[in-house]
C-alpha cells in the first residue's frame, strides 16, 4: 500500500546476459525521476483505452531485513494472522535481505503460483549461470519450462491429428461444414 507502481516493458530479444541486465538497470534508473507520479498519470499517457489494464503482472523489489518474531513486534500485542494480498493476477515479490533473497509469488488460481515460482527459479538459475560463465552469450536459450512441461505444451497439447478425406480440398471441407451448420459462427476477432 506504500509503494508506487511504474510500468516497465522489458524486451526478450537476442541479447547477451550482461547487456540485458545492464539495460534493465538503466531503464529502472531512468524511471526513478517518475517514482512519485501517480499510476493514473501513467495510464493516461499510455494511450490505452480507459479501463484497460496498464499491466497484469507486478514485480515488487524490496530492501528488507529479516522479519522479527511476531510476538516481539510490540510488548503485549500478539499477531493472530496476516496475509499479503494483491489485485494483480500475478505478483512476484523479491525481498533483498542483504545476505540473500526471498521470492514470493502470488498468482490467480488459474495461473498457479507454484508453477510460476518454478518458472522464475529456472530462469534465474539459468541467468545466474550465464552471468558467471558466459555473460556475452545470448539469453534466448533460457527457458522457464522443464522438459516435462515443454513436452506437454509442444507435443501432448498439440496432438490434434484428425483423419480427413484426402479426395477433398480444404475449401470443400469448409463449404461442407458451413452447409451442415449455417447458423454457426465461422470467424471471430477480439
Amino acid at each position: 500500500m506504500f509503494i508506487n507502481t511504474l510500468p516497465l516493458r522489458i524486451g526478450a530479444g537476442r541479447v547477451g546476459a550482461r547487456a540485458a541486465v545492464k539495460a534493465v538497470h538503466a531503464s529502472l534508473s531512468g524511471l526513478l525521476i517518475h517514482e512519485h507520479a501517480p499510476l493514473a498519470l501513467a495510464q493516461r499517457c499510455s494511450g490505452l483505452a480507459p479501463g484497460q489494464p496498464l499491466f497484469s503482472a507486478l514485480i515488487n523489489y524490496r530492501h528488507s531485513t529479516a522479519l522479527p518474531n511476531p510476538d516481539e513486534i510490540l510488548p503485549g500485542v500478539r499477531v493472530l494472522w496476516s496475509e499479503e494480498r494483491t489485485n494483480y493476477p500475478l505478483t512476484l515479490t523479491v525481498d533483498d535481505l542483504g545476505v540473500g533473497f526471498e521470492l514470493t509469488v502470488q498468482a490467480a488460481a488459474s495461473i498457479g503460483a507454484a508453477r510460476i515460482a518454478d518458472y522464475v527459479h529456472r530462469v534465474l538459475a539459468g541467468l545466474t549461470e550465464l552471468l558467471e560463465t558466459a555473460p556475452e552469450q545470448d539469453m534466448s536459450g533460457l527457458s522457464p519450462l522443464s522438459d516435462g512441461e515443454r513436452d506437454l505444451q509442444l507435443r501432448q497439447w498439440n496432438a490434434t491429428e484428425a483423419a480427413y478425406p484426402r479426395e477433398q480440398g480444404v475449401h470443400e471441407l469448409f463449404e461442407a461444414q458451413a452447409a451442415a451448420h449455417p447458423e454457426a459462427v465461422a470467424v471471430e476477432q477480439d
